[in-house]
């Protein structure tokens, strides 16, 4: 007789242990990593960050951050790649349509290899969701 055959699904007694031995170290709500991620000490951005908020030599009466954005500010006044990468940043980028040539419509062809997978397809171009599973290879 099998390891398999002998316990039932969910049953044999490693499992049943870990399981065990897992409930106990949280109580129902509580994570096993409450602050998250520990963050990363040395990076350019931290480093940054942390230098953003202080006084900057250039103007003393300011922080780094409000320089560097007046100076980005002066900046876009003049050329158009400061403006642009400020509008974006303010207001998203601008959305590019996909269309065919001279502005026709795209046209898709889907050829499917099974009935599963052309009922998957037609599903997902009525706005489902579905769920692809690891036997259909086709799409």
């Amino acid at each position: 007789m099998t390891e398999e055959e002998k316990y039932p699904p969910g049953k044999h007694p490693n499992q049943l242990a870990a399981l065990r031995k897992y409930q106990q170290r949280w109580q129902k709500g509580q994570s096993g990593n409450p602050k998250g991620r520990a963050p990363k000490e040395l990076t350019l951005t931290s480093l940054a960050r942390e230098k953003l908020a202080e006084s900057c030599p250039y103007a003393p009466d300011k922080t780094w951050a409000e320089y560097l954005v007046e100076r980005w500010l002066g900046h876009a006044v003049e050329n158009a790649v400061y403006f642009r990468e400020l509008i974006e940043r303010l207001e998203g980028k601008v959305l590019q349509p996909i269309g065919g040539e001279g502005g026709k419509d795209l046209i898709f062809n889907i050829v499917v290899s099974n009935e599963q997978t052309k009922d998957m397809v037609s599903k997902v171009l009525e706005g489902e969701r579905t769920v692809a599973t690891g036997n259909d290879k086709s799409i």
